[in-house]
């Protein structure tokens, strides 16, 4: 794959599953559609999806600014809404709503 197509550093989604993988177990990446980490809490065993916008990876440049947003805006969003899809725009606006049954 062309990495100029790709466009997501490595270490970003790394960097993200690192900061999930303290509050959450079996933390899971897919890019199928869009990049989207799949996590589950041990007690509950609810699960949540993480849906980030592509450009917002790119574009974010420092990887310790990701991981604070990260721990201190989607983790805290993330507890607040059990087994939600948790969205993260462009922009880095975070919007909730309701995973898709299948």
């Amino acid at each position: 794959m062309d990495s100029e197509k790709c466009g997501i550093d490595p270490i970003k989604i790394q960097t993200i599953r690192n900061c999930l993988e303290k509050q959450f177990i079996g933390v899971t990446f897919s890019q199928k559609i869009r990049p989207t980490f799949i996590f589950h809490h041990g007690v509950e065993k609810q699960s949540w999806h993480v849906v980030f916008n592509e450009q917002f990876l790119i574009d974010h440049g420092s990887i310790e600014e990701l991981a604070h947003f990260v721990e201190s805006k989607v983790i805290l969003k993330i507890l607040k809404n059990p087994g939600k899809r948790i969205q993260i725009s462009k922009f880095g606006d975070i919007t909730v709503e309701e995973k898709n049954p299948s």
